[in-house]
């Protein structure tokens, strides 16, 4: 599998772009910026888009992270005023909002969503919780806490939480902290399942293969972990950026999977194979965000530099 430059859109955004979405079932790209915007492109076809066919206004102080549920009907930013702000895509209209106060929050994932309700997981920051939000007919309110697992002489600046995932399956909830931790619960009973071992920093960024089996986890130690979900044993440690591994994304197929990372890099890997296939230099400051579209045709990434770039994957 390989990536070609397809688009690059430089000034995307006035400031730093930190996360990236795709609606499934579309060509449209979800990107959240530092300079409190979230915009939808169109990238359909070969044609580059001019400007953003949508903006969203007022992420005070910076969108950070975004999801999208499974069926392209919800999206979710959450800003570092800690409020979780969601809205239908299609329609550009919102939702409702998640206050997260009075700490701040970070990671955002959709879990399930059904005929009565929506179910969204927050990083709790400093809270060294994820907190897993019901929205239905009643404001939305917490359904559940999941709390990180103890570490003797952990401090709450060590254990902000920075990321968490569902697997594609809604069965197991995924989060990472500052001090390295990983944790996986389960997501019907809140349980922890397991305490993933072999990082020592902030864990900023994770990501469940598409059966669920094996979880992929980026590190400011530059590497990228690779765990068994079921035994919780590390399966793999890849090595090959030279700083911060700031995001990973796993393509639909399962086959391949990305990194992105402060070195301005970003780095596709064959899982079977276990090696790095290839390295994209577009960017010339840290990456934030990468995203493969539904279909894995196309591939997203996006960071400091202010500059969007599609790429095809084939």
């Amino acid at each position: 599998m390989r990536a070609s430059t397809l688009h690059k859109l430089p000034g995307a955004h006035a400031e730093g772009i930190w996360c990236a979405a795709w609606i499934p079932g579309t060509s449209q790209l979800l990107t959240g910026s530092v300079d409190e915007q979230v915009k939808l492109w169109d990238v359909t076809g070969n044609d580059p888009p001019s400007t953003p066919a949508h903006t969203f206004a007022g992420y005070s102080l910076g969108a950070v992270s975004l999801s999208v549920d499974a069926t392209g009907q919800f999206a979710a930013c959450n800003a570092l005023d800690s409020i979780v702000r969601v809205w239908d895509p299609a329609a550009a209209e919102s939702k409702f909002n998640i206050e997260a106060l009075p700490t701040e929050s970070w990671g955002v994932a959709f879990g399930p969503v059904s005929a009565d309700a929506v179910r969204i997981a927050v990083a709790g920051g400093s809270k060294e919780v994820v907190t897993v939000y019901r929205a239905g007919a009643e404001d939305p309110a917490p359904e559940a806490t999941l709390s990180l697992p103890a570490v003797d002489g952990g401090t709450k600046r060590e254990r902000f939480v920075l990321a968490v995932a569902f697997s594609p399956d809604f069965r197991l909830v995924a989060a990472s902290a500052m001090d390295g931790t990983v944790a996986i619960w389960d997501a019907a009973s809140g349980q922890l399942l397991h305490s993933l071992k072999g990082h020592h920093r902030p864990v900023r960024t994770l990501a469940f293969t598409p059966d669920g089996k094996l979880l992929l986890t980026g590190s400011d130690d530059s590497h990228a972990n690779l765990y068994d979900t079921h035994s919780g044993g590390l399966v793999d440690s890849f090595s090959g950026h030279e700083s911060w591994v700031l995001s990973v994304a796993v393509h639909p197929g399962g086959a391949t999977f990305a990194t992105s990372s402060s070195d301005a890099k970003v780095r596709l890997w064959d899982l079977s194979t276990r090696a790095c296939v290839q390295t994209l230099g577009e960017h010339t400051d840290q990456v934030w965000a990468l995203a493969f579209s539904g279909d894995g045709t196309r591939l997203a990434s996006a960071g400091d530099d202010k500059l969007l770039t599609i790429y095809s994957i084939a």
